[in-house]
């Protein structure tokens, strides 16, 4: 079976999903119309079900055949079914659910940076925050410089489980900037705190570190809900699968 074929029929399938083409419960077509509608053998379609059942968006019965789970059952540390949802735009509640995820891992994760950074993560996290200062003329450069800028904190914390957790956190995060920047005079309001952060790690002064890293997430906070605020409310999706 082709690598590619697999990959690419898994990504179709896990984007059709996340963009709300079927409702939780809902069952999917037989593997003949999916092998139809895709060009794609039932091995291919089988084994591309296992993957996105091993991604809690779908279990497989004898009796109810492939059905779609909620998506609080879906793993959403697996940054491919964060990226599958980020396609449809995501809900308020996810991204503030999000927002309180970092509180909870952030501040600690900054503390532990400023008491255990080694020189040459200071050296990077510096470098980070230069190059998401000479990003602002451009949201794509910026956001991408804010994910690596944060990232090389989590992983100065050298806590084992936060860095496992990198891939997937540093999803999230790209996730919640791409919120915040959406307006083109948020980009770059932060900046300063950006440099407190970076500034306490390298002094290794953790009640500045810990106190710019809240203030960062409680403005985004505020940006995130103004955000929100002014979204239309979103359109109700037509399902195209069949019903269990």
């Amino acid at each position: 079976m082709s690598t590619n074929y697999h990959a690419s029929t898994v990504d179709w399938l896990g984007t059709w999903i996340a963009s709300g083409n079927v409702e939780p419960g809902q069952t999917l077509k037989v593997e003949a119309a999916l092998c139809e509608e895709l060009g794609v053998s039932r091995t291919v379609i089988r084994e591309a079900i296992k993957t996105l059942v091993a991604k809690g968006m779908l279990e497989v019965g004898p009796k109810v055949g492939t059905r779609v789970l909620p998506v609080r059952s879906w793993n959403l540390f697996d940054p491919q079914v964060v990226g599958w949802l980020a396609k449809k735009g995501l809900s308020e509640k996810f991204v503030m659910d999000l927002l309180d995820l970092r509180r909870t891992i952030e501040p600690m994760a900054v503390r532990w940076a400023c008491e255990r950074a080694s020189p040459e993560q200071i050296v990077e996290i510096l470098a980070a925050y230069s190059e998401l200062a000479g990003s602002l003329g451009d949201k794509g450069d910026y956001n991408r410089a804010d994910q690596r800028f944060h990232e090389a904190v989590l992983a100065a914390s050298h806590n084992q489980f936060i860095e496992q957790m990198l891939p997937a956190l540093g999803t999230l995060l790209a996730v919640s900037f791409e919120v915040t920047s959406a307006a083109p005079q948020e980009l770059g309001k932060t900046l300063p705190l950006h440099k407190e952060l970076a500034d306490a790690i390298a002094t290794r002064d953790a009640a500045r570190g810990v106190w710019a890293c809240m203030s960062l997430i409680e403005e985004a906070t505020v940006t995130i809900s103004r955000y929100y605020a002014m979204q239309p409310s979103p359109a109700v999706t037509q399902s195209v699968l069949e019903p269990a």
